[in-house]
């Protein structure tokens, strides 16, 4: 059996040497705990690769497995893992038998302020980074400390150490993002501090670094994307705070302003917009109104309708909510009339008259709404309108109007719950039996209808469609019976087990019947080793919830086993199960 301590020995030398470099170079990330002795993460290699591995006794290697398409016995993904788990399980717990606990605070509290600062000092002298973090964290005591060129020599120094010459791949954008977001504590742990100022040089350094990576990098995981967010969110959670010193929202205000004017920010994600939303709170709070609506009118002016119809639309909009909050009604309302074929602008009105209970210009302004949707195409926007029209419907008690749009939103885009059970609720429980068993008998005659029309050219069976239409509605109803009877004649294991949860206590025996067959099948489609190690837990999982098909189930993996023998991979998955 392999160990953590000793796994490299019986492993080939190739294997562990890919493995140990991949280990080294970082590529092991989001290691977790799932459970009392099962480790996962992901491993960085051609793609994303989960690994898992299952150790007992807290060294004892007792399984492992990896989706990668490696089919030996141990992939390179694993080895990975087990170094980081060595690290992690047996290094870490020999350290710490080794060095004796130190009860820190009070050893704290034995050092004088003199023998504080001496070390302070010395230790400042020798460390620059060391001076730096102590500056940091100590900048709301001295404003003549300037943090902010240091904080931009140390966000290029952990660009340049990631770089590979002008680009910046996934792996190590990983790494980076972790030293960077570090910094972002150290805002956040300021704002704590009411240390406002240090909060916002700290935003600022951040953003203003990392907003040019995103020309240059593999941000595929979004790593940079959140860095930026979360500089942006910093930045307004300074400008929000009511303490805030006059000069400092003005600091903040200039910036604002000078970002806005780079389109890097819209033009690589929607941060332009997020910081758009950081001016109009600022111009209220400096009376700078003029400003902001000069540039507004100028972003609407030089945006092209064509070109970028969503930024000229969302500046329009922008302007008339910051008209409203100044006052200005009039212009807002003229603004709103020129602007009615911009969807939030007419959902805006459309909000007001709701409030108001003005019902028929509502649902006027409504029907304009869904003719211009559907005149440009937009199905989604046609559905958002029609779901004001349920909504003022409700209010109005309009029995006919929600039962048509519940109904509808019920089965438009698969199933919704929420709009089945409001449909359901407008009937009395006698009304409603014979309201269901007629959609029914409507969905059963229209499947078997088209399957004629398109027979011989269809390749699916009205069995499919049905549990796809009918399944979910047999569930809300807990007609268990007819749920039963369509998952018969279903074969895919998967979708078949979508349903276990409902069914197993009732028909344990039935089901047991359709999972064999389905087993064998899935048996013979599967590929890799993920498949592999999925079939063998939906096994399992069959054989904990109907114990008296154990046997079957294991004649299942052994049949299995006996077919595919050049298949190590699936044989040991499958002989978790046998054993």
């Amino acid at each position: 059996m392999l160990t953590l301590r000793k796994f490299e020995l019986q492993i080939s030398d190739t294997i562990v040497y890919r493995g140990r470099e991949y280990y080294e170079n970082g590529a092991v990330v989001d290691v977790e705990k799932t459970g009392k002795d099962f480790w996962q993460a992901e491993v960085m290699g051609t793609e994303l690769y989960t690994v898992r591995v299952d150790i007992f006794k807290k060294d004892r290697i007792k399984s492992y497995s990896c989706d990668c398409p490696y089919d030996g016995d141990i992939c390179k993904h694993v080895v990975a893992l087990l170094f980081l788990l060595r690290e992690k399980i047996i290094n870490t717990a020999v350290r710490k038998n080794v060095v004796p606990k130190t009860d820190f605070y009070k050893l704290i509290q034995r050092i004088s302020l003199e023998e504080f600062q001496e070390f302070i000092l010395t230790h400042a002298t020798k460390d620059e980074t060391f001076k730096f973090l102590f500056e940091r964290y100590f900048s709301d005591k001295d404003s003549s400390i300037n943090i902010e060129d240091k904080y931009t020599k140390q966000l290029k120094s952990f660009i340049r150490s990631h770089s590979s010459g002008d680009f910046i791949d996934y792996r190590s954008i990983h790494r980076l993002a972790n030293e960077v977001n570090g910094l972002l504590d150290e805002g956040r742990q300021m704002i704590q501090k009411s240390n406002f100022r240090g909060a916002f040089i700290v935003a600022r350094s951040v953003l203003t670094e990392v907003i040019e990576l995103i020309t240059y990098c593999d941000d595929s995981s979004g790593y940079i994307g959140d860095i930026i967010n979360s500089s942006i969110e910093l930045i307004r959670v300074v400008a929000d705070a009511e303490s805030l010193v006059v000069d400092l929202q003005e600091e903040v205000l200039f910036f604002v302003q000078s970002a806005l004017n780079r389109s890097i920010y819209f033009d690589y994600g929607d941060f332009g917009y997020e910081i758009v939303d950081l001016y109009q709170t600022l111009a209220i709070k400096l009376n700078r109104e003029k400003s902001y609506l000069e540039f507004v009118d100028g972003q609407i002016k030089m945006t092209s309708a064509d070109e970028y119809p969503y930024r000229k639309e969302y500046f329009i909009v922008k302007k008339i909510v910051f008209l409203k909050a100044i006052g200005n009604i009039r212009g807002a309302q003229e603004l709103v009339l020129e602007n009615l074929d911009i969807v939030d602008v007419r959902r805006g009105e459309v909000n007001s008259l709701i409030e108001e209970k003005d019902f028929s210009p509502a649902k006027k302004f409504i029907a304009e709404g869904i003719k211009i949707a559907e005149k440009k195409d937009h199905p989604g926007t046609v559905a958002e309108w029609q779901k004001e029209l349920l909504r003022i419907a409700v209010l109005e008690n309009d029995k006919k109007t929600i039962r048509h749009y519940t109904k509808y939103f019920a089965f438009n885009r698969g199933f919704d719950t929420v709009y089945y059970n409001q449909w359901k609720n407008t009937f009395t429980i006698d009304e409603w039996e014979e309201e269901i068993e007629k959609y029914i008998e409507e969905r059963i005659t229209s499947v078997e209808l088209q399957y004629q029309k398109n027979k011989g050219k269809a390749w699916y069976s009205t069995d499919t469609l049905l549990l796809d239409l009918l399944a979910p509605i047999y569930i809300e109803e807990k007609y268990w019976d007819r749920l039963l009877a369509l998952i018969s004649k279903e074969t895919d294991l998967d979708r078949l087990l979508q349903y276990h949860n409902y069914l197993i206590k009732i028909y344990p025996v039935q089901l047991l019947a359709i999972y064999i067959p389905a087993f064998e099948r899935k048996g013979d489609v599967v590929g890799n080793r993920r498949e592999y190690a999925d079939l063998a837990i939906k096994m399992e999982k069959v054989i904990k919830a109907i114990p008296e098909g154990k046997d079957e189930i294991i004649a299942v993996a052994k049949e299995l086993i006996r077919k595919y023998p050049r298949r190590p991979a699936m044989i040991e998955e499958l002989n978790a199960v046998v054993c």
